[in-house]
């Protein structure tokens, strides 16, 4: 099936060639192993839209023989752009293509890139991907032979086969990233973003505890494993840590001032790991920077010999919420006012390359009796709303609709 779909490719490319009077039978032997399909999209084209030139077809058949025999690629995906169905004029013009590899770790990634008249490459990484070689023309590529002005072997590549080439690579680079990110979503429940994530999404959201106490980390890329670049506590009450250190025996019920606070104790337990990577750093010495790691794996601080989510249970005190033992409802709250757990995306979201998720319901009431959770904008339309509100800088103030207790929500853009 793979080598049929392969030929009905070969047949819409020859097809062009056919069109600019050219003729390339040789290549109708060329038998491929991988997947390589066609797919169609209706666009209305611009009158000033050229079909692309004779040498672009043979190039790319060129470099699809080379892509198709790399063994990491399993989907070949080019795509055809058609005239409006009220247009005079059909043009079958495969500018696009997708590309599908495996990394080490067995996870799928896919490239895209328009091929005419210029290379715009798109992407699911968590940094900018930028060819290595910072001299291959991406500007009408199928005239500059291999692409580059060099002669080195490592350079001689075409540019399709070398922009996945460097892909691999980059891959290869976020190998632990990709791990660790897995292995917090397999493990733990994850409120936001909705899984399966981008590839390009390093920020997770994190339950904690029940009743929509949550953390939000921010990974860094190039050190995966070291305490996360930024760390936000949601929802996180008093009364949510003394349920939580009274489960674990920290703290008897009736002792509050003992409960510590979970933004401190978290503070203090990466905070030493930096001092320690620090003081690591200025050692020259093997013995003496293997010991200090040792020392950080068993003094209870952040330690990048640990993953992620093991640091964090670490100093969590116990193992988090995870889906093998727990329900996630029990961790997602309701807005008190529009009873949705997810607010709907805002339709100018659609155009952002961003996955758009809508917000989650982030505000709360500070009477512990009352604990109500609302959507920002949905409590910043109540409040606007009660004759009895005021304004007081960027915020407005007034009462929780379920107990009367003050609360205060930032003006949104557009508020009076």
């Amino acid at each position: 099936r793979s080598e049929a779909i392969f030929m009905e490719l070969l047949s819409a490319v020859h097809q062009q060639i056919r069109k600019h009077k050219s003729s390339m039978g040789a290549r109708d032997e060329w038998k491929p192993k991988k997947r390589v399909r066609t797919t169609q999209s209706i666009s209305t084209l611009s009158s000033n839209f050229h079909q692309p030139p004779m040498k672009y077809y043979s190039a790319l058949l060129r470099q699809l023989e080379i892509l198709q025999s790399m063994p990491e690629v399993s989907d070949i995906t080019l795509h055809k752009s058609v005239s409006s169905p009220s247009g005079d004029n059909t043009t079958d013009d495969l500018t696009r293509i997708s590309v599908t590899s495996s990394d080490k770790g067995g996870r799928s990634h896919t490239w895209h890139a328009e091929l005419y008249p210029n290379v715009i490459m798109t992407v699911d990484l968590p940094a900018e991907f930028v060819l290595e070689d910072n001299q291959i023309k991406m500007d009408k590529w199928w005239e500059h032979g291999s692409n580059h002005a060099t002669t080195s072997v490592k350079s001689a590549r075409p540019l399709i086969p070398r922009i996945q080439t460097d892909f691999l690579q980059v891959l290869d680079k976020y190998q632990l990233l990709f791990e660790e990110l897995d292995d917090l979503d397999s493990h733990l429940w994850i409120l936001e973003p909705s899984l399966p994530a981008r590839r390009c999404s390093i920020e997770r959201r994190i339950a904690l505890w029940e009743g929509g106490a949550s953390m939000v980390i921010v990974l860094d890329p190039e050190r995966p494993r070291g305490v996360p670049v930024l760390v936000r506590f949601m929802g996180v009450t008093l009364a949510t840590m003394k349920a939580a250190a009274s489960v674990a025996g920290k703290v008897a019920n009736s002792n509050e001032k003992d409960v510590i606070d979970w933004r401190v104790s978290f503070a203090r337990f990466a905070s030493d790991e930096a001092q320690l990577d620090s003081t690591s750093n200025k050692q020259s010495d093997e013995n003496n920077s293997g010991r200090a790691n040792h020392i950080c794996m068993n003094n209870g601080r952040w330690s990048e010999g640990r993953s992620v989510r093991e640091n964090l249970e670490l100093w969590f005190g116990s193992s988090l919420p995870s889906p093998h033992t727990t329900e996630k409802s029990d961790y997602l709250v309701e807005c008190g006012i529009c009873y949705a757990h997810r607010l709907p995306a805002e339709d100018n979201a659609a155009d952002s390359s961003e996955s758009s998720e809508g917000p989650l319901p982030e505000e709360k009431c500070s009477n512990p009796s009352c604990n109500r959770h609302y959507h920002e904008s949905c409590l910043f339309e109540w409040l606007h709303s009660l004759p009895t509100a005021r304004v007081s800088f960027d915020r407005i103030f007034g009462s929780c609709p379920y107990c009367c207790e003050s609360v205060s929500v930032k003006i949104l853009n557009g508020g009076n």
